[in-house]
């Protein structure tokens, strides 16, 4: 980047330097402090909440199931998303509606989302019992009412909605794909299976990843379809970082302890980010 073009994006980056580090000192500040909002104290406690996260069997907890969601709903929104930007590389009459269909779901929000699937998934009125019961699978299934199925019915939720912005990336990616390497390795005798081994996929690397470190990031900081169809029930079967940090904040009114949960998130995040980067650019060159 030249010279000229740095100082032009400057000011951005002092502005979101300064929110970020205001932010994250007033955070830590926070969390070195006990607030009672019922009492209506604040007093130094150092790092006493910090000692009560790592005591706490609730909060590792939560953060293996936000490992179990993140983990799974990325693995499976890349792999569809793979899929079906492969499928729709090609032409075909109404290439560009189907395309431009396909990204409905990241449309919604993730309220109406959750509503949405909160509703197919009711066992009396939802539509997933009743096309199970069309093939012969037809008991009420509680989807979101048991321990076992819930996390997976979320992830399927989460899955619907964050796949097509998958699809996006690699899509935009596959059209930016120079032809040439394609063309000769068909020349080559290549198959169909060796040109994706060999040419297609090492070139859609970096879309990859890019995908998967955006997904990644924010399936750890899912809040609002969780809470929408679970609430981090049943038996806190879905009860995620983010959900536990707002039951410590809103629903016990302790934000000192809510505002250490949403650190060790942040933390976590910066490992991820760390992580995959260095994955990124390592294999990118």
């Amino acid at each position: 980047m030249h010279k000229s073009q740095r100082y032009w994006l400057m000011p951005s980056v002092v502005v979101l330097v300064f929110f970020s580090v205001m932010v994250l000192g007033y955070s830590i500040y926070l969390s070195l402090h006990n607030i009672s909002m019922i009492k209506q104290t604040f007093s130094f406690v150092g790092l006493s909440n910090f000692i009560d996260l790592f005591q706490d069997k609730r909060a590792w907890a939560s953060v293996g199931k936000t490992l179990k969601f993140s983990l799974i709903a990325t693995f499976i929104e890349l792999s569809l998303g793979l899929a079906i930007a492969l499928y729709f590389n090609r032409q075909f009459p109404g290439r560009k509606l189907v395309r431009a269909l396909m990204l409905i779901p990241m449309i919604m929000t993730p309220v109406v989302s959750g509503l949405i699937w909160r509703i197919f998934y009711d066992p009396n009125a939802g539509i997933v019992n009743y096309y199970l019961g069309l093939i012969g699978l037809g008991s009420k299934h509680d989807w979101l009412g048991s321990v076992d199925l819930a996390m997976y019915s979320v992830i399927v939720a989460d899955v619907w909605q964050w796949t097509p912005f998958v699809f996006l990336i690699l899509a935009s990616a596959l059209d930016a794909m120079p032809s040439e390497p394609l063309e000769a390795a068909k020349v080559d005798g290549a198959s169909p299976v060796q040109t994706f081994m060999h040419v297609t996929l090492p070139l859609l690397k970096p879309a990859l990843m890019i995908a998967l470190l955006l997904r990644l990031m924010d399936s750890i900081k899912t809040f609002d379809i969780i809470y929408v169809m679970t609430r981090g029930g049943p038996s806190l079967a879905t009860e995620t970082a983010n959900m536990y940090a707002y039951i410590q904040g809103f629903n016990n009114f302790n934000l000192s302890y809510a505002t250490v949960i949403n650190l060790s998130i942040t933390v976590l995040l910066t490992f991820v980010f760390t992580f995959v980067y260095k994955s990124m650019t390592s294999r990118t060159g």
